[in-house]
């Protein structure tokens, strides 16, 4: 009967936090705390159950609704920084151990990339990325970088456009690691940007090894534009949430 009692008030609370998550777009974490007269341990643990069923996006102190324009516009970078960001530290650690000493490679923009730039330990390697703060953080770390100029998006921090991929047409590279907002069987990796799709598509053709990092919450989500097709030995995830995608190849590394 206890139990019984707790499942109900979880499951009030869980509705209540899903309902204003989508009435407002955005709540802060004090803010479902004072909605619902919870503890900040319970909402962190809900807001981590809803996330897992698609009912919400977790951030860095708040919830963002989850709706069908998510599936044609792109969050900015500082949002997306807060997003995942365990499993996605997991993800740029194993993908950073496959890089060799004296490598040259291809890093693109996003916050799994750029959590990759932190955990590079590989020696003498040479880097190509279009994004400024992926570039920083290399350079911070003494790493010889080359930033892909051309027409700046602010939104993800990255350089796209025709120049970025004549540039890019330059190089030879031995890896590149790519993000992606979704991943579907039939359509591959997409993104919500056409000129970002050109560019991913441009460096990828320059790479001898591909690999797309892409947390669990990635998976059967299809945005606009396919930049690439469903490869799953070349993907790297925390763990895999969807059945479809189960025994694929898919490297898991959050197991």
């Amino acid at each position: 009967m206890r139990y019984l009692c707790y499942r109900m008030i979880k499951q009030e609370r869980q509705k209540i936090i899903v309902d204003a998550v989508n009435e407002h777009k955005y709540v802060s974490l004090g803010d479902l705390i004072t909605l619902t007269g919870a503890s900040e341990s319970s909402i962190r643990a809900d807001l981590i159950e809803l996330a897992g069923e698609e009912k919400l996006i977790r951030l860095r102190g708040g919830a963002e609704a989850i709706n069908n324009e998510s599936l044609s516009y792109e969050l900015n970078v500082e949002t997306k920084m807060g997003i995942e960001v365990e499993a996605k530290k997991k993800i740029a650690a194993y993908a950073a151990s496959l890089v060799k000493d004296d490598s040259v490679i291809y890093i693109d923009a996003g916050t799994s990339t750029y959590y990759l730039a932190e955990a590079l330990s590989a020696r003498r390697v040479k880097i190509v990325t279009n994004s400024i703060s992926i570039a920083r953080k290399l350079k911070a770390r003494d790493y010889e970088t080359f930033v892909i100029g051309g027409e700046f998006k602010l939104t993800t921090d990255a350089f796209i456009g025709t120049m970025t991929r004549e540039i890019i047409a330059k190089f030879i590279f031995d890896m590149g690691f790519f993000g992606t907002n979704g991943i579907d069987i039939r359509q591959g990796c997409t993104t919500p940007d056409y000129e970002e799709a050109v560019v991913k598509r441009a460096a990828m053709a320059q790479c001898n090894k591909v690999y797309v990092l892409a947390d669990h919450t990635k998976f059967d989500v299809r945005t606009t534009v396919s930049f690439h097709p469903f490869v799953p030995e070349e993907i790297i995830t925390d763990y895999i949430n969807k059945k479809d995608f189960e025994n694929k190849g898919i490297k898991e590394v959050g197991k």
